[in-house]
């Protein structure tokens, strides 16, 4: 026979400690709970991670297309630099 619930004062709360969420569950019950939350965790960590890895290879792809000047908004590849202006050469005969 169980014991009944006893209702306890508020005022008494902060004296109470301890206690069991489930105090029929054996060993068994609480490993395969154990596991089934892992698991669903692990597999929260996966959709969060795919989606997260989806939506930046989304930007990616006008990103590259912007920097390789294949249109996209972007003004095309940039103007080619200036030629370097020609070295002075002094030539020198030496005779011997």
């Amino acid at each position: 026979m169980k014991t009944p619930f006893i209702l306890i004062n508020a005022l008494e709360l902060d004296r109470v400690s301890g206690g069991a969420a489930r105090v029929a569950a054996t060993s068994t019950d609480t490993d395969t709970q154990m596991q089934l939350m892992m698991s669903q965790l692990s597999d929260s960590i996966k959709n969060v991670a795919a989606s997260q890895n989806n939506s930046s290879s989304q930007m990616m792809l006008p990103m590259m297309m912007m920097m390789m000047g294949g249109g996209g908004g972007g003004g095309g590849a940039a103007p080619a630099p200036a030629p370097a202006p020609a070295p002075n050469v002094v030539k020198v005969n030496v005779r011997g």
